[in-house]
């Protein structure tokens, strides 16, 4: 059961990246999406960063839950330090994905949001 409450967050980060590609916002919000004042900058910048992300968030959710799952199996028996390792992997990936999303935004995009 220890295993299920380590792969909490890496699910989410799953079904959320699933959710942004197969049903992407249609237009800039405040509610869902990949929201950074960047992304929000016009429609364009908006659809390839929620395409992007959700591409980055099914990849880190997928080497966050093979990280979940090999940390507890190195410390089956210590499930507090097992669920702080998880979730702290967890947060780095998200951290990572987001920062590969924001580079990937200036590559395509000027600083006006135009495609270069």
């Amino acid at each position: 059961m220890e295993i299920l409450g380590n792969l909490g967050p890496s699910i989410v980060f799953l079904v959320v990246g699933i959710i942004l590609k197969l049903w992407p916002p249609k237009e800039v919000n405040s509610f869902y999406g990949y929201r950074t004042s960047f992304s929000k900058k016009n429609n364009d910048v908006w659809k390839e960063a929620n395409s992007y992300s959700g591409t980055m968030m099914i990849a880190g959710a997928i080497l966050s839950i093979i990280f979940s799952t090999i940390i507890t199996s190195l410390y089956g028996d210590n499930q507090g330090k097992s669920n702080i390792i998880c979730v702290m992997g967890s947060l780095i990936i998200v951290l990572i994905s987001i920062f590969y999303t924001e580079v990937h935004l200036r590559k395509v995009f000027d600083k006006d949001g135009k495609r270069k």
